[in-house]
């Protein structure tokens, strides 16, 4: 079942004084990311595409076209088991379809069906309208400015 989202912002977390100290630029980034994610999924769908992890596998089938449950549990770190259980939710709610591989009819590759491609445009265009709103009155060097410095973030965080 959908949560109900509200129009307007994400619930803000509360200030915390044992944080007030510390850099506050990455609690902001959270809540820039927590804003982005609360306008896509306040107009999304019901089911299984309501969670994200539905969507990172639907994303990679736009990407991929068609794949193997192994290619997809590997290509989006899940476990087989949690790949397994959302394709069976998604082509129950008409999302995506198998066909056995021609190759080896032992493996089933999964396609999007026209369902899930018209979803996954849906879904395109509200991040496109979300980055296109966030980055209002940037100018380009602005921009490129601060994607540069959120990507060292990025790397500060991802090597340790």
């Amino acid at each position: 079942m959908k949560e109900h989202l509200p129009n307007g912002p994400a619930p803000a977390m509360p200030e915390r004084v044992e944080l007030q100290s510390l850099p506050q630029a990455p609690r902001l980034i959270m809540d820039v990311a927590r804003q982005l994610r609360y306008r896509v999924r306040r107009n999304e769908a019901t089911g299984v595409m309501s969670q994200h992890a539905a969507r990172v596998l639907m994303a990679h089938l736009a990407v991929l076209g068609e794949a193997s449950q192994l290619t997809l549990a590997e290509k989006t770190h899940f476990s087989t088991p949690t790949v397994s259980i959302l394709l069976r939710k998604m082509e129950a709610e008409g999302y995506v379809c198998r066909r056995p591989d021609q190759k080896d009819r032992r493996v089933m590759l999964v396609a999007l069906s026209e369902k899930g491609r018209a979803f996954d445009r849906e879904h395109l265009n509200l991040i496109t309208e979300n980055d296109r709103c966030a980055m209002e009155g940037f100018t380009p060097a602005e921009e490129a400015q601060l994607t540069a410095l959120l990507q060292r973030v990025y790397e500060n965080l991802k090597e340790r």
